[in-house]
């Protein structure tokens, strides 16, 4: 059985979600939120992409390693497509969260040109952290597979950056920061670790989760040791036995029923 970390962490929010929505696959319509989240994610995909072919540019001595394809698929604006480092400006950027824009999942053409504008404010924030330091990027949107215990677990890296001998992994999110402790004893963030060396060919000395918002931009960074991994693996197994045993038992709860899509045919909500 093959598993990725989004699948994992359904299953723990809630078996009973896992079963409609992995086993048997009950369609569901996307909500505002998954919307606005793979808006932002797919926006600062192309703006990776634009930085490392702008760093292949500048590192070869090219006036330019865009073909005709690449503009079209970074952006759909009359701005030129900037082909050096210094060149990608907050404006570009912009350019992309618009053309990068999803509308399914609003109620309205009101929610969703105030989603479209929050993005812009949330997009100002981002540049701004970005040009605090110079970086170097490995990779946006990479996937990777990682063999574990009797499973294979699947998932993306966000963003790649060189960290000297090692790899800095960031992991954007749109949803409301957690704290420190949380962040240090995350998941998510152990399985990038695991999959760093295998699927980078380098340690990952460095995982941020990049709380993006259109008030501030909150930055949690942490690491991971050797003892955290084997206690990360210890979990995914125990996760991966009690779906091996179809245990769907469902566990409600007010606040994570409410953000269920299926809360409408359960019988075990408890909204």
């Amino acid at each position: 059985m093959a598993l990725s970390y989004s699948q994992l962490q359904l299953y723990r929010t809630c078996p009973r979600q896992y079963e409609f929505a992995v086993v048997k696959k009950i369609p569901r319509q996307i909500s505002a939120g998954e919307s606005f989240g793979s808006s932002v994610h797919n926006t600062l995909k192309k703006w990776g992409e634009v930085e490392i072919r702008a760093q292949k540019s500048e590192n070869s001595n090219q006036q330019s390693l865009f073909s005709e394809e690449d503009v079209g698929k970074l952006t759909t604006t009359h701005s030129p497509l900037p082909t050096d480092i210094c060149s990608l400006t907050s404006d570009f950027l912009l350019s992309l969260w618009h053309s990068s824009f999803i509308v399914e999942g609003y109620e309205s053409r009101l929610e969703a040109d105030f989603a479209r504008r929050r993005g812009e404010r949330l997009l100002t924030n981002f540049y701004e952290w970005w040009q605090r330091e110079p970086r170097t990027v490995l990779a946006v949107e990479k996937g990777f597979k990682v063999p574990m215990n009797d499973t294979t677990i699947s998932g993306r890296f966000d963003r790649v950056e060189q960290e000297e001998e090692s790899v800095h992994i960031i992991d954007f999110k749109t949803s409301a920061p957690k704290s420190q402790d949380e962040v240090d004893a995350d998941l998510q963030l152990s399985i990038y670790a695991i999959a760093s060396e295998e699927s980078l060919g380098k340690p990952c000395t460095k995982l941020t989760m990049l709380y993006l918002s259109e008030d501030a931009l909150v930055e949690r960074t942490t690491a991971r040791s050797s003892g955290q991994l084997t206690d990360a693996r210890k979990q995914i197994r125990a996760l991966y036995e009690r779906l091996e045993e179809k245990d769907y038992h469902p566990t409600p709860g007010r606040e994570k029923c409410h953000a269920c899509p299926y809360r409408g045919v359960c019988s075990a909500s408890a909204v």
